[in-house]
């Protein structure tokens, strides 16, 4: 899940400027950082000697530096009120055009420049700013120590109360008010839309350090340090001691923006099962060791489904049990359930978000985004209470003590692709085909494992993905499906496709239609649409994505591994055609 910094403003604006004096609408992530430096001094007597008040040098110094160069990727906007008042004040500049007889220069400006906000604390529909990495318990402590000692936020007459939140979720009906980072640079183009913010880079607290000694220089020998007289202009003094070489700028798009192109996740939370003991052993140093065959990861997610069912008892939901009266509206994904066992983690340990990195084995359970909110909740009631019973797959196979559950972001997965880097997917341990080879009536081509890999992805997204046709026969709509994935305006790319064989086939499918012949399929696949909205997600494809197998797991490339391509976002391989 995500970590977030909410602010609330008790008297319902913020009033604050940017860097040229101008107003602005809501707090940028640098003024935050600000704010929060200023706490650190003022409060906890930062890097001052001998002081005791909570919180060492060491401490304070890793929270900010985790904020250093770390934009958030999401921010709540609550909506803005208008103020409705069209007042005039001819307020005092300060700008001094003479030093030896000073003239204050008064100029009209809005009496009222501060931003009036709809605030519902009680459901969390306040200015939020959510970073989709969680630091550590430490440094989420420091954090929140930090933003409880922040009196306002831009004036001192804009009062705030900032506090942070782990495993941060989004209220009801916030998506409208959620803009996300883009990826591009913020002044990449002039006429781009969305939010521009400044943000603190790596070395801003020297930075601040640096200004405020210019600002404030120390007084030599018996002289006074030197007074900022009233009659100097405040914002001629910003001019002159401006810290920009460490602030960047960050560009937020709009939802609108965001849903024009933008994939949704499939499965937008899941639930991760923890396994306490593995055949009634006891674990090493606080370690679960469990690792199953690849045959068996089907097997397993099989047993754990039909536990899962059992528990509910009566009347579960039907995303659950897969299973659809004759001529219902089918979703595109029911519940899936995937193995993560030791060897998973050792294999992509760092690629997993960190709240699933350091848990033990387990089953990583999806929901999908169009599940029930009653259903998911009674499903997170039956997995919390199964923690201490035992799950049996096979007699010659080890038994299972299932432990804890806990909700996780399933959008949000993965950690985010590394700069220079772009992501790919491949598929473990393999997918299964859906269907025979479809022939072909109208154009006579051939159906093969890129084809059975397109239709694999189509299903996934057929929510969304349909192809707006008049076919008729079923054969006809699977075609029309891989044409659209495999068109140059698609979404996907799909690279070094080949089928996959074992001895048992039937292990690695829980279902198989007896016109079906049995094969898996590998490739290496490539997810684009404008916005990275899938960079993070828990995906999976294929005829067993629902029960163990089909997982997309992450390769990152280096951009310099990559070609443009001006029909797709991610580029080509160079080593592929």
């Amino acid at each position: 899940m995500a970590f977030a910094i909410s602010a609330f403003f008790p008297l319902g604006f913020y009033q604050g400027s940017d860097s040229g004096g101008r107003p602005e609408s809501y707090p940028s992530p640098s003024r935050l950082y600000s704010a929060l430096v200023s706490a650190a001094y003022l409060t906890f007597g930062f890097e001052t000697p001998n002081a005791d008040c909570g919180l060492t040098d060491e401490q304070i110094h890793a929270a900010l530096d985790w904020l250093e160069g770390n934009p958030p990727q999401e921010i709540l906007f609550p909506r803005v009120i208008s103020a409705g008042n069209k007042a005039v004040a001819y307020r005092n500049k300060g700008n001094v055009q003479d030093r030896k007889k000073p003239k204050d220069k008064k100029s009209p400006a809005a009496a009222y420049i501060a931003t009036a906000y709809k605030q519902h604390p009680e459901s969390g529909m306040v200015l939020t700013w959510v970073w989709h990495e969680n630091p550590s318990s430490e440094i989420a402590r420091m954090l929140s120590s930090l933003c409880g000692e922040v009196p306002y936020l831009g004036e001192a007459c804009s009062v705030v109360e900032l506090r942070t939140h782990e495993d941060y979720g989004f209220p009801v009906d916030a998506g409208k008010y959620v803009w996300t980072l883009s990826t591009d640079s913020a002044l990449t183009s002039i006429f781009k839309k969305g939010k521009v913010f400044s943000f603190p880079k790596k070395g801003r607290l020297e930075d601040l350090k640096q200004a405020f000694a210019a600002a404030n220089p120390a007084p030599k020998g018996k002289k006074k340090a030197p007074i900022v007289r009233d009659k100097e202009a405040e914002q001629n003094f910003l001019n002159e001691y401006l810290p920009l070489q460490t602030e960047e700028q960050a560009r937020y798009l709009p939802p609108s923006l965001q849903e024009e192109n933008a994939l949704k996740a499939p499965w937008a939370t899941a639930f991760y099962m923890e396994i306490d003991q593995v055949d009634n052993g006891r674990a090493k140093n606080g370690k679960v060791e469990w690792k199953p065959e690849e045959s068996e990861f089907v097997g397993w997610a099989v047993a754990l489904h039909r536990f899962l069912v059992r528990q509910w008892g009566t009347d579960p939901s039907l995303a659950l049990v897969g299973k659809y009266a004759p001529g219902a509206k089918r979703p595109a994904n029911n519940v899936s359930i995937q193995i993560v066992d030791s060897g998973f983690k050792e294999s992509y340990g760092q690629q997993l978000r960190k709240e699933i990195a350091e848990k033990r084995p387990g089953f990583l359970i999806l929901l999908p985004y169009d599940m029930a909110k009653a259903d998911i909740q009674k499903l997170h009631d039956v997995c919390v209470r199964a923690k201490g019973k035992t799950l049996y797959y096979s007699p010659n196979k080890p038994t299972l003590r299932l432990g804890n559950t806990t909700v996780i972001d399933a959008a949000h997965l993965w950690k985010p692709v590394a700069e220079g880097m772009c992501r790919y997917w491949t598929i473990r341990p393999m997918a299964i085909a859906e269907t025979r080879p479809v022939p072909d009536s109208k154009h006579n081509r051939k159906w093969g494992v890129r084809e059975a890999i397109c239709l694999a992805l189509g299903h996934v997204w057929r929510d969304s993905y349909v192809p707006q046709t008049d076919a008729t026969s079923r054969e006809e709509r699977y075609w029309d499906l891989v044409d659209a994935i495999k068109s140059k305006t698609s979404h996907f790319r799909i690279f070094d496709w080949h089928a996959v064989y074992r001895v048992n086939m039937t292990d690695y499918a829980h279902h198989a239609d007896s016109s079906n012949v049995l094969h898996g399929m590998q490739a290496l696949v490539a997810i684009s649409d404008g916005a990275d909205s899938l960079d993070c997600a828990a995906m999976a494809i294929g005829q067993s994505r629902h029960l163990g197998g089909g997982l997309l797991v992450p390769v990152d490339l280096y951009l310099s591994s990559l070609r443009p391509d001006e029909d797709f976002g991610k580029g080509v391989p160079t080593w592929l055609k």
